[in-house]
Order: structure tokens, then sequence, then C-alpha cells
């Protein structure tokens, strides 16, 4: 019994290292997707800039802003279009954004509790205005 005990605490510590999740690649991710994937998307905050607004939308529709683990879920059903409103909106990440991708931005979601926690700061990236998305929408 100790033998498979053991066992299975091997197989759980190796299994550690794929699960992690990097909130700093995740706030890349939602600030420069196209750039992170190297694929022809549109970056998440284009539409879902400030973050606190893209928090409130996840609560809204029932989700747990800040479980990591959660929001990877959430975000999963999103891009696969099993969630209500996200069907066509999210068939540009089909198949670009990977499970480490979405948990990558799941914990950046989950660790960023207020809009001022700003994705380009955390990513590097240059500063964007807040009405960034909306240009990008009209850009489409």
């Amino acid at each position: 019994m100790k033998l498979h005990a053991m066992s299975l605490v091997a197989v759980v510590l190796a299994a550690a290292p794929a699960m992690a999740q990097d909130a700093a690649r995740g706030a890349r991710l939602y600030a420069q997707t196209a750039q992170e994937t190297g694929r022809e998307v549109a970056a998440c905050a284009d539409c879902h800039a400030p973050m606190g607004a893209l928090r409130e939308l996840i609560v809204n529709r029932r989700g747990r802003c800040d479980d990591a683990t959660a929001v990877a879920r959430w975000l999963e059903a999103a891009v696969s279009g099993a969630r209500p409103g996200a069907v066509n909106a999210k068939a540009q990440y089909r198949g670009v954004l990977k499970a480490k991708d979405l948990r990558d931005l799941a914990a950046y979601i989950a660790c960023a509790r207020q809009a001022s926690v700003d994705a380009q700061s955390m990513a590097g990236a240059v500063p964007r205005s807040a009405g960034a998305g909306e240009e990008a929408i009209a850009r489409r």
C-alpha cells in the first residue's frame, strides 16, 4: 500500500510542471496575442480591456474570476464555442490558443484583481489607451 501511495505522489509531482501557470506570460498573451502565438489574431485586450470589465463579465456569467482553474475552464468553453455568445467571437482562437495558453491567461486574469493591474506593464508592452478595444473593433 505504501508503494502505491508513493507512486501516486511521484506521478502527481511529475505532472505539476505541466500544469504550471505563468501569469506574466498570460499578461503577454492578453496584450499581444498575435505576437505570442505567431498567428494573426486580435489581442484579447482589444475587446476585453480594461481587465476589470473582463473579470466582471466572467462573474456575471457565473464564473469565479479569482480561481485560475475555474477561469481556465471558462476560457476553454468560450474558445471552443460552448459558451453562449462566444461561438463566433472566439472562432479565431480555436486551434491557436492551446491548453497552456489558456492556463497562463487564466493565471493572469485571476491575479489581476483590479483594473489597475495593467497587462502592458506586466508584459513589458507599450501602454494602450482605455478605448483601444473600440478602435480595434472599428478597424475590423
